[in-house]
């Protein structure tokens, strides 16, 4: 169990075995979170918690033991990271890290705050474009970092992937598709769409999806804010293609995500120019941000968890 798995455990007892409010106050599926659990009681064959009636209701005595070591590595994690950084902190200078806006409340709203309170001296100059301009100024040396989402590698670029998940289809619960288990871009052909504009790397992929199977997409609208095309599919009979950290971010329970077939990834990455020497305070920033996203976001496997997606069940967001 890594940090990031124990920092999932401890909140779990924190939150009184809650799993509704442990999995909100970490920012993942409830379902993610009860799998976590699941996997390590069997992998480890033990039980750390008691259950009644599939609930869980306390620690058993292991799961006593292991909440209070838990505890001390953490505590232990969380000064050893401060002595690591303790001398960086005298580091000084500017750094330009462009950041798509349609990600930036959603992956970034607690990790820039975070660097900027134990870095007083880094000023972080934030640049917000769509992924296909942050590349091109990337190339162009305007840029020091840049967050892309993008499939593959770019010639030229250094890249680090932060997070893998999907891009799923957002309808409204009265929509024709919304019991569907999965759709294809053919299922898509007489869709109106409201999508991300062409400044958004995401806007091209899907018209290149809809190029492979010889599709023309029926664009109703586009636009560069996503809370506005979530808000679309909520009042019209419209389909939006999304990023599915996106919606869950959004917390609609009026919508309903279905996944494509074959799925379709979300690769989000921290990228620098390739064969250029870093300044010690870029190097710096690039590791701080891998390592926030190594420690406290999901991994990647549990991504098929993250969302209910069967119409079957409950309200999927």
């Amino acid at each position: 169990m890594d940090i990031r798995q124990l920092t999932f455990f401890t909140t779990i007892v924190d939150h009184a075995y809650n799993l509704t409010r442990a999995s909100k106050h970490l920012r993942i599926s409830q379902p993610a979170l009860s799998q976590l659990v699941r996997e390590f009681e069997e992998m480890e064959q033990v039980e750390l918690f008691m259950r009644h009636h599939g609930r869980l209701t306390g620690l058993t005595d292991a799961g006593q033991q292991f909440y209070e070591d838990a505890l001390s590595v953490l505590h232990g994690h969380q000064q050893m990271m401060e002595h690591l950084h303790e001398r960086s902190r005298v580091i000084r200078g500017k750094v330009r890290l462009g950041i798509p806006p349609v990600i930036l409340p959603v992956l970034f709203s607690q990790l820039i705050p975070k660097l900027m309170a134990e870095h007083p001296g880094i000023e972080l100059e934030i640049i917000e474009e769509g992924a296909f301009e942050l590349k091109r100024r990337l190339l162009l040396e305007e840029l020091d970092l840049a967050i892309l989402i993008e499939p593959g590698e770019s010639y030229g670029i250094e890249r680090y992937r932060l997070i893998e998940d999907e891009v799923v289809v957002a309808v409204r619960p009265s929509h024709p598709l919304s019991e569907a288990k999965s759709v294809s871009y053919r299922d898509l052909s007489a869709e109106p769409l409201v999508i991300l504009n062409d400044s958004f790397m995401l806007h091209h992929q899907i018209l290149s999806q809809f190029r492979h199977v010889q599709v023309e997409p029926q664009i109703f609208f586009t636009s560069g804010a996503w809370d506005l095309l979530i808000g679309m599919v909520q009042e019209l009979d419209v389909v939006s293609i999304l990023p599915e950290p996106i919606l869950r971010f959004h917390h609609a329970e009026d919508i309903r995500i279905l996944p494509f077939d074959p799925p379709m990834l979300w690769d989000v990455s921290l990228n620098h120019l390739a064969g250029v020497e870093q300044r010690p305070l870029v190097r710096h920033v690039r590791d701080y941000v891998l390592h926030y996203f190594k420690s406290y976001w999901p991994h990647p496997s549990n991504r098929g968890e993250s969302v209910k997606k069967n119409p079957d069940q409950s309200p999927l967001l």
